[in-house]
């Protein structure tokens, strides 16, 4: 049987118990802060099971994709060296919300393994909770499994909870026995306890028949309800009879293109790999490629792009460790054409790595060109540190750097480890340990969604509790901005209140609102709510689950439960949000249509002042590609077109034409916004009702944000006008302030006392034009490609040196402080082109500046190519009279610092 085909038996067998069949949400979680990826099957459903959200069915089945790629359960260095651990795998699962429970539960998933699957019941054991006397009846009663064959742990193996209060109950864990010459332990019991090989989990059923008010104060459900899940690549690989998860067709296609492109062969026999070291470290390779190939691109399809904190970050690692293992196997590239093979492998099941196919193999391209030349810098830099231990006659390389080369250069410990040996010289594993779990902790302080802060927690927790009272906010700001409500509930936004006085601030949850709440990008609404001797400003609204949380300061009066109030958006501010973000759509579809279909949405921010859009583009766009895509804008603008919105179901309004943004949750029923044939997109926001009210359109800044990411900002209506009008004032003041400096003689006599005055006006203005300039040149340059194009000294110093066609020094200090910034540690030279000189500027980090003083830099440079300057040891400038050619001038750093 075939993983597809094993996926969608999953799937029929569940339509037939009445389930409905509900697609993958994306790994990149929509409404749960506390979650780096999607990394269970019950995710999606979380606000549906803690009673926040209600759907149209009440039992569903899904095959989630799921990323886990840290944590006690997946150290990512394991990935590639075990038989089940995985970055990306597959979940399959049941949920009942409210409907079955136990009973059905375990009938369900026993006829599907020993029915459907045909699984040998007598390879099969079963555990429950240590007290759960219900479940171990049904298994024995029920479905005839002997006594012998039923075990019993405690919490840590078989109770669920969703968090330290909320649902929670036990759980059954199903287990199949691949035979005794597999394991140690000759008892099941004892093998299940151990965690090896022999006998594997495959399912796990989680009855949610608890709510946990407090640590320890359980209380009965009155709807009890099962969220189960099932490892696709587990299940797959028993009923292939596969002792490892990497030898089934799941991985096999990746593999067999790495064996192609690599000319090696992947050997999966057990025996030959514990007798072969260097053939279990080939295996090994493969297996890595396999497993982290899948993982970027579902990743990169979902939006994720690398980086070098929280989501990108990870998986960049996750890159970056597939590219280090793939040069054990060749010098030629394999992540991209394995990729590419995930795509013809798994398209027609998850489409959108069809749809992104190009855009996610040429950012696979990218990290790997960029990562290529660190690992060549870093092993230059490891040569350097081991001549430096042996120059003091040291035979031990400190933690600190073994964590530099790891950390930084993406090099293993064991890479480290073997050139150090290579050279006599040991490795301090102990501290770079000691440097390891620090970074973790930072790392871990650093994912601002790991965590809520007490005030935020309140606020979840205090608008949960309203909803669950059966409460919910409607939302009447798509007809009207203004409309007559009540208050439903208060709060100081540290715990809730029944009265707030003047001068106080909190929060309000009202029975309906025009206030639009903060979501896909545009900001939330503000004005006010006003009853008679009461005046409240609403500064801002945002949303949770259902409810709406208006933020509000208490101008007069007494604010308290049950008041009816006036309610008021302000509509100039409104108005302006509604038309950026209606140019944002019109932007959208003009990126596509100018840069091609690869190219989509990757963050907005949508404000009454600007837009500011993040698309998915590996290089900064040309002036005349910020032309056309102003123009394409505007003549949508002129035309005058019907904005339209229409209500419909998700498939339908795919096959309507609607785009729909990666990332994006969707429910069954989606608002689809049309703007006359240019533009439709799925969309909750608010809108212009035609075209022509937007006015104008014009781009201001266009700039990198990470790599493969740009970032567009522009202006509408009113703000795009003043914008221009302001531009061509200092155009013409410029224009006027040189005509009067040439008849400086004639207008002096003539105008000797308003003269000054008016003159250092005009220098002040053309010093902010100048500043404006300044900008745009320095945010013209691609930062990230410089930076991977950093080298080291002799000395071990990090270094980037460039030279750019910019003869405005203040614009060469803001490039370099911005190439500073992201190198952290290091030294930047950079260099600019003046009409008979040569600008140089030298920025230095703190932490070096000691070791290398730009002063010294600067002199030094002088000397060699003509020119004079100093400065401080963090920062200097100066001026050459020859230009160096960038190879010259890298060679002669690395020599010299």
């Amino acid at each position: 049987m075939k993983s597809h085909q094993v996926r969608q038996s999953f799937i029929d067998y569940f339509k037939k118990q009445n389930h409905a069949a509900i697609a993958s949400s994306s790994l990149i979680p929509e409404d749960d802060p506390t979650l780096l990826f999607a990394n269970a099957g019950m995710n999606q459903f979380k606000n549906t099971f803690l009673g926040l959200e209600k759907r149209n069915y009440s039992r569903a089945v899904t095959s989630q994709k799921c990323v886990r790629a840290g944590g006690k359960h997946n150290d990512l260095e394991n990935v590639g060296f075990t038989a089940r651990h995985h970055t990306f795998f597959e979940m399959l699962g049941n949920f009942s919300f409210g409907d079955y429970f136990k009973k059905d539960a375990i009938h369900f998933a026993w006829e599907y393994l020993t029915k459907d699957l045909g699984l040998d019941k007598n390879k099969l054991y079963v555990t429950v909770f240590e007290t759960d006397d219900d479940a171990a009846d049904i298994w024995h009663k029920q479905e005839g499994v002997p006594r012998e064959r039923i075990f019993r742990f405690g919490e840590k193996d078989n109770f669920w909870r969703m968090g330290d209060t909320g649902p929670c109950g036990p759980c059954s864990e199903i287990f199949f026995d691949r035979g005794e010459q597999y394991g140690k332990e000759k008892d099941p019991f004892k093998s299940i306890a151990s965690g090896e090989d022999r006998i594997i989990e495959i399912w796990n059923l989680v009855f949610m028949q608890f709510f946990e008010k407090a640590p320890g104060q359980l209380e009965p459900l009155p709807k009890p309800s099962v969220d189960t899940g099932a490892g696709l690549e587990r299940v797959v690989s028993v009923v292939q009879n596969q002792l490892n998860n990497y030898d089934t067709d799941l991985f096999a296609p990746m593999i067999q293109t790495a064996m192609k492109v690599s000319g090696k062969e992947y050997v999966n026999n057990r025996d030959l790999l514990m007798k072969n070291a260097s053939l279990a470290e080939q295996t090994a390779a493969f297996r890595v490629l396999a497993d982290h190939c899948r993982a970027s691109g579902f990743l990169i399809a979902d939006g994720a792009m690398p980086a070098n904190e929280g989501r990108g970050y990870v998986l960049r690692r996750i890159m970056r460790r597939a590219i280090r293992y793939g040069r054990k196997l060749s010098d030629k590239s394999l992540l991209v054409p394995m990729v590419d093979s995930l795509v013809g492998h798994m398209g027609d099941v998850y489409p959108e790595l069809k749809s992104r196919r190009d855009f996610i193999l040429s950012t696979v391209k990218d990290e790997e060109t960029r990562f290529l030349q660190t690992l060549d810098t870093g092993a230059e830099i490891l040569e350097n540190e081991i001549r430096n231990l042996k120059a003091k006659n040291l035979k031990k390389m400190p933690g600190e750097i073994t964590f530099k080369m790891y950390d930084t250069y993406g090099f293993p410990v064991d890479l480290t480890r073997l050139i150090a040996n290579e050279k006599n010289i040991e490795v301090d594993e102990s501290e770079f340990d000691t440097y390891l779990n620090e970074a973790k902790t930072k790392s871990k302080a650093s994912w601002k969604g790991k965590s809520l802060d007490s005030d935020q927690a309140h606020l979840i927790q205090w608008s949960n509790e309203i909803g669950q009272k059966g409460s919910k906010t409607v939302f009447k700001g798509y007809e009207t901005l203004s409309d007559d409500v009540n208050v439903i509930a208060l709060s100081n936004g540290h715990r809730a209140v029944d009265k707030l006085n003047t001068g106080d601030s909190g929060f309000v949850i009202l029975n309906l609102t025009p206030f639009y709440a903060e979501s896909g990008g545009q900001i939330g609404d503000q004005g006010i709510l006003e009853a008679s001797g009461v005046k409240i400003n609403v500064v801002n609204t945002t949303k949770s689950s259902d409810m709406f949380l208006h933020e509000i300061f208490v101008e007069k009066g007494t604010l308290s439960t049950g008041v009816a109030l006036k309610a008021t958006v302000d509509t100039k501010a409104r108005k302006l949000t509604a038309s950026n973000h209606s140019a944002t759509h019109l932007m959208h579809a003009a990126l596509r249509k100018i840069l091609g279909e690869t190219v989509t949405q990757a963050g907005s921010l949508v404000d009454a002042q600007k837009l500011r859009f993040d698309y998915t583009f590996n290089r900064p766009l040309a002036p005349e590609e910020i032309s056309k895509i102003e123009d394409m804008v505007n003549d949508q603008i002129y035309r005058g077109d019907v904005v339209s919105t229409h209500q419909m179901n998700y498939k339908k309004a795919l096959e309507f034409g609607a785009l729909a943004l990666f990332g994006e949750k969707y429910g069954d029923d989606v608002r689809v916004l049309k703007m006359g044939d240019f533009s439709c997109e799925l969309c909750g926001g608010t809108h212009v009702s035609n075209t022509a009210e937007i006015r104008l359109f014009k781009i201001v800044s266009e700039t990198g944000v990470s790599s493969g990411v740009r970032r567009i900002e522009a202006l509408t209506n009113k703000n795009a006008l003043d914008y221009l009008n302001k531009i061509q004032k200092e155009s013409q003041m410029a224009k006027a302030s040189a005509s009067l400096f040439e008849k400086w003689d004639s207008y002096l006599e003539s105008t000797q006392f308003e003269l000054p005055t008016w003159i250092e006006a005009r220098k002040n203005e053309i010093k902010d034009l100048e500043k404006q300039i300044r900008k745009l040149k320095s945010g013209a340059v691609d930062i990230e490609s410089t930076i991977a194009a950093a080298q080291t000294t002799e000395k071990s110093v990090p270094f980037v040196a460039q030279i750019f066609p910019i003869d405005d020094r203040e614009a060469l200090a803001d490039i370099a402080d911005k190439l500073k910034n992201k190198l952290q540690k290091g030294i930047v030279i950079v260099i600019g082109k003046e009409q008979n000189s040569f600008p140089v500027i030298v920025s230095v980090s703190k932490d070096l500046a000691n070791q290398v003083k730009a002063g010294d830099v600067v002199k030094f440079l002088a000397q060699k190519y003509g020119g004079k300057g100093g400065g401080r040891p963090d920062f200097a400038q100066g001026s050459m009279t020859q230009e160096p050619t960038l190879d010259e001038l890298n060679r002669t750093l690395k020599t010299q610092f």
